[in-house]
């Protein structure tokens, strides 16, 4: 990777963020203010990374396996309340977050 992650992080801020803090259940409405892309972000960069497919569900079960498994959100059996409710930043945004970290891959 190109940039540092500390460059793809203000990448997905300005992005991401912003378009996200304007929904009623973004991560500032989530407990203590948890947001999973921004907690997680090292191992959503390494799942995409790992990812070479220009089919988004590649990136999606990527993220599923390496990601979501580790997420205190997640139940062992892989479902997650978040997700189906719409609130994980993650999943709503996900086809921006792969675009944004391929870019900065190549920068």
């Amino acid at each position: 990777m190109r940039r540092s992650l500390d460059e793809v992080q203000e990448l997905v801020r300005s992005r991401i963020c912003e378009m996200c803090a304007v929904r009623p259940l973004s991560c500032e409405a989530q407990p203590e203010g948890r947001c999973v892309l921004r907690d997680l972000l090292p191992l959503v960069v390494q799942a995409v990374l790992a990812t070479d497919s220009p089919r988004l569900e590649d990136y999606r079960e990527a993220i599923r396996e390496n990601v979501c498994g580790v997420c205190i959100d997640a139940a062992l059996d892989g479902t997650c309340e978040l997700r189906s409710q719409g609130r994980c930043a993650l999943d709503l945004y996900l086809a921006e977050v792969v675009d944004i970290i391929r870019q900065a891959a190549l920068a």
